[in-house]
């Protein structure tokens, strides 16, 4: 993986499915570099480091946590930066650094619900020997809001929350009207089943569309997505938002509205929303 330049200040390193690698990016200012996210194994984070260096770019001076999930904090010992994070997220990687990693500890917390097959499996394809595994919690914890002066642009680090994980935060660089989406608009992969809930996704999308962003990247996504693809998913989920809080426990009368709403059979991803929102109903 090379790692790609999207406008004067902004580069991101394509996301791995084969082992659930995620987007990392890099802010560049005159005053340094912003790291987003760590990656999910040192050797992730120190490719991002690899590539900064083969590129030229200014050394980096900060890294910045979006949200709790292992495949974006498990490369934080490689990056050896002052981190920032969201107070939850702190809270929580703290944790994360004194559980045991072993397979046989991973598989008693999947037992228990404590963790999901997915991110086990994942876990085990990028670090099949997690021996020397360093957690390393963020030092800086913030609410809210926080801008960083990079020299020449921003980074506004901001707690969006959402249902994917309550303490996810998005980076939005003004200047360059490009915003770190991480994993925000995706669904609670905790909750049995996956679920999206109404009140959170609405407020979510109009957090995400105040911002003074026209590119958005998202965590596993191939390509950024533009302002136009965000609010054009925002809609899309809140139809389904809508149809199952009127027609809720009812799945096929919320498909039928749902069909009738938008004129045409429904698509898979469609189909899955309205899923998604009735798992999340009564939450």
């Amino acid at each position: 993986m090379k790692l790609n330049q999207l406008s004067d200040h902004v580069y991101w390193l394509p996301p791995d499915a084969s082992t659930d690698r995620p987007v990392l990016g890099v802010v560049v200012g005159r005053h340094g570099s912003l790291l987003v996210d760590a990656g999910n194994s040192p050797a992730h984070a120190r490719l991002l480091l690899s590539e900064i260096e083969r590129l030229g770019l200014a050394s980096p001076r900060f890294a910045v946590l979006t949200h709790w999930h292992w495949d974006h904090v498990f490369g934080t010992a490689a990056l050896a930066l002052p981190t920032f994070a969201s107070a939850e997220t702190q809270r929580i990687v703290r944790h994360m650094a004194g559980l045991d990693w072993s397979d046989a500890a991973l598989e008693a917390r999947v037992a228990a619900g404590e963790e999901i097959e997915f991110c086990r499996d994942m876990i085990k394809a990028e670090l099949p020997d997690r021996r020397g595994l360093v957690i390393v919690p963020p030092e800086i914890a913030f609410t809210g809001e926080v801008v960083l002066d990079l020299g020449g642009v921003h980074c506004q680090l901001i707690h969006v929350g959402g249902d994917h994980a309550a303490d996810s935060v998005v980076v939005c660089v003004p200047e360059e009207r490009a915003l770190f989406l991480s994993d925000a608009i995706s669904p609670n992969l905790y909750h049995r089943p996956p679920c999206y809930t109404r009140e959170r996704v609405i407020a979510l999308f109009d957090q995400l569309l105040a911002c003074p962003a026209d590119t958005y990247l998202a965590g596993h996504a191939p390509q950024p997505m533009s302002r136009a693809d965000i609010a054009d998913y925002g809609q899309q989920l809140r139809r389904a938002a809508d149809v199952v809080q009127q027609h809720y426990p009812n799945k096929e009368a919320s498909l039928a509205a749902l069909e009738a709403t938008v004129g045409r059979p429904l698509t898979a991803d469609e189909r899955e929303d309205i899923d998604l929102f009735l798992a999340g109903m009564g939450d």
